[in-house]
């Protein structure tokens, strides 16, 4: 009892005042490590998605300033610059992968394949669904997420890692986590929600979104070719159609009220 005890304390005064040791019993040190991971500020977290997008634009192919999707993704996204006072940053990764993610510290990632895909104004629906998806918190719950999991499998250390800064091997089991994130529904339908009052407020086409969800639905019942396994517009066929549906819908009904 009095063992199990001290264990509890040395447990709690390691979490609570974030000391950073090791314990040599991988049990114990486990618990910390998910204890601390659970309790990160959001600050804290942030700066972690500033360290993961750093990790993972070194390992993708990022357009220069000169090339024409950088180009066109800066023609289009110049003018937004922060949502819920996150400041915002664009960049293309050159890949035929069709996908676009956010991250906590404001950055929006758009893949060449997706942009080939898309008109403008369906590509900016995407882009706002990823600003919704920072505007509501979910890349920051996301991030998180990936986080305590990575501690919970032994793979990240909470103590130093958040704190004193992720080594590479650690950032390689964050991302692996973080792509692997899939999105409530309901957390799909907020962002969706916030694209489209993006969409309306900008002056783009309000059936934009579901006009991009269409599509990729379609795309997705091509098969595998050209969709990237890191996808996290949709992660159900069926759950596509009806978020493409409901947009369909929306935007239908806005379009008829703007007529009387």
């Amino acid at each position: 009892m009095l063992t199990a005890l001290l264990i509890a304390l040395l447990i709690y005064v390691l979490v609570v005042t974030r000391w950073p040791v090791r314990i040599p019993h991988p049990g114990i040190q486990a618990t910390v490590d998910v204890l601390k991971a659970a309790d990160l500020r959001d600050e804290e977290v942030v700066r972690m998605a500033a360290a993961y997008i750093r990790y993972a634009d070194a390992r993708n192919e990022v357009a220069t300033e000169d090339d024409p999707y950088a180009r066109r993704l800066k023609r289009l996204t110049d003018r937004y610059e922060a949502v819920n006072r996150v400041p915002l940053n664009f960049k293309v990764y050159k890949t035929k992968d069709v996908n676009a993610f956010a991250t906590a510290d404001g950055s929006i990632r758009v893949f060449s394949g997706l942009m080939d895909r898309m008109t403008d104004d369906q590509l900016m629906a995407i882009i706002g669904h990823e600003m919704g998806h920072i505007r509501n918190h979910d890349s920051l719950g996301a991030m998180r997420k990936a986080y305590l999991t990575s501690a919970a499998r032994g793979a990240l250390s909470a103590a130093g890692g958040a704190l004193a800064g992720l080594s590479a091997s650690q950032l390689g089991s964050l991302a692996e986590r973080y792509a692997g994130a899939r999105f409530s529904q309901q957390q799909e339908y907020r962002a969706d929600d916030f694209s489209f009052g993006f969409l309306v407020r900008n002056g783009y086409d309000p059936r934009a979104m579901g006009e991009a969800l269409e599509r990729l639905q379609s795309l997705s019942m091509k098969g595998p070719s050209g969709v990237s396994d890191f996808m996290q517009l949709f992660s159900t066929h069926p759950e596509t159609a009806r978020r493409a549906e409901r947009m369909r819908h929306r935007a239908e009904t806005y379009l008829r009220r703007l007529e009387r």
